[in-house]
């Protein structure tokens, strides 16, 4: 009799979730599985491991899923947009809302209708259903909630678009994840290359070919009606960003700068007047100011030598872990009060940019400087410092008027954890 029931379902099942491989990280997702299913899976096959699991492990079907929904939201989807919430919201009014956008979204022809009764406003977890053909439809593939003592804590969904890359049908995913505890919303896109343009021109145009144009849509089609959001406030979001990188700038040289300052200061003076005096041999007309910020530049171009000969190789990045820094700017972009513009940039992602000379000779114009408006930053991804670990994950903000904007280096997976303390950290300055 078990024999019969199981073959019933192994003819029943059939895993359409194909599409959402390019999405996940499959050694990260085997390992999920076996840590909080115990079960081990040697194949890169999704089929086989979804079809075992139901045919074998049933009551393990709805956390697969689980694990399956965070793998596609949180490992390869790394254009990450930040958004600030300007609403409180019960669960039956989100709930509510979500109905409504469901059947606008998800109710429609080219969904089979077999699988709509199970899109419910409680959450769904279809991933591995719905094999959707017809371009340029936009779905809700996964939706699910965190709620504690009736309070609603988050809610996330899988905004699914289907697109044609060269011969191939493939799925364009946003992924939302709406945090009620810290007031954020994020929207995470994989950039898609190679979108093809077809030649139905209504049609095509109502494709999402760039990182950007599935965020506007995401925000027009999913988030607005769902929630409010705060408008983007890119100066004081410049601002910010200036704080945070001169904090970590500051932390990481402040001794190494009273060091050069103490033994150089009193020659460089000394230097500077003599110079002056060489110069402007019929009298000196120069400045106070002008020679003060003579003799800041020459001190930092020194301690930028400093720099170059005693913190090689990746001992300055060691110094910074040691210190317990969140991690170290590697590319500055800038603006001062006196609109002036600079920019500058480490070797490589393994390199705070005060390894670069080009930086200590623009160092004076950057502390003056009011906001940056684009930078990137290496951030250790042992954030709880409980080892010597060194390993980094690189990103780069962009402050825009239309956007607030986190892009994580495409060189490997990521995870909740790790978007999570990147973007906390970027909110404490952004909303303090």
């Amino acid at each position: 009799m078990v024999k019969e029931i199981n073959k019933k379902i192994e003819q029943i099942y059939y895993f359409n979730g194909s599409k959402f491989v390019d999405y996940i990280n499959m050694d990260g997702f085997r390992e999920r599985i076996k840590v909080e299913l115990n079960l081990v899976f040697e194949t890169e096959s999704l089929s086989e491991i979804f079809s075992t699991v139901v045919l074998r492990h049933p009551n393990k079907k709805n956390e697969l899923d689980k694990i399956f929904f965070e793998s596609i939201m949180y490992s390869d989807l790394k254009n990450v947009y930040l958004r600030t919430l300007g609403e409180k919201i019960d669960v039956s009014l989100l709930k509510s809302r979500m109905k409504a956008l469901i059947n606008r979204i998800n109710v429609k022809e080219t969904i089979p209708l077999a699988l709509q009764p199970a899109m419910s406003e409680d959450g769904f977890y279809l991933m591995d259903s719905l094999n959707i053909t017809s371009f340029g439809t936009k779905f809700i593939s996964g939706l699910d909630y965190v709620i504690e003592g009736g309070n609603l804590k988050q809610v996330r969904l899988l905004l699914t678009e289907v697109i044609p890359v060269k011969d191939r049908i493939e799925y364009f995913i946003s992924g939302i994840d709406i945090n009620f505890e810290n007031d954020t919303c994020l929207i995470m896109i994989k950039n898609k290359m190679d979108i093809t343009k077809l030649e139905d021109e209504g049609l095509s145009s109502a494709i999402d070919k760039t990182v950007n144009a599935l965020y506007k849509t995401t925000m027009e089609l999913v988030v607005n009606p769902l929630i409010f959001t705060d408008d983007i406030q890119v100066e004081n979001d410049r601002k910010a960003m200036f704080e945070f990188c001169n904090y970590l700038d500051t932390e990481l040289l402040k001794e190494i700068r009273d060091t050069v300052f103490q033994q150089t200061n009193r020659n460089v003076s000394l230097s500077v007047k003599e110079l002056i005096k060489d110069l402007f041999p019929n009298g000196d007309n120069s400045s106070v100011s002008d020679k003060k910020s003579l003799e800041e530049n020459f001190i930092s171009l020194l301690i930028g030598l400093y720099v170059k000969t005693n913190y090689k190789g990746g001992k300055l990045k060691r110094r910074a872990k040691a210190m317990n820094l969140v991690g170290f700017p590697t590319k500055i972009k800038y603006t001062t009060n006196k609109a002036t513009r600079g920019a500058t940039q480490s070797a490589s992602s393994s390199h705070p940019v005060s390894t670069s000379d080009m930086f200590h000779s623009l160092y004076i114009s950057f502390k003056e400087a009011l906001s940056l408006e684009q930078w990137s930053i290496s951030w250790f991804t042992d954030y709880t410092f409980s080892t010597k670990d060194i390993d980094v994950i690189q990103t780069t903000i962009y402050c825009k008027s239309t956007s607030f904007l986190i892009i994580f280096k495409p060189t490997r997976a990521l995870n909740k954890e790790i978007i999570y303390h990147v973007v906390n950290s970027l909110n404490y300055y952004r909303t303090r």
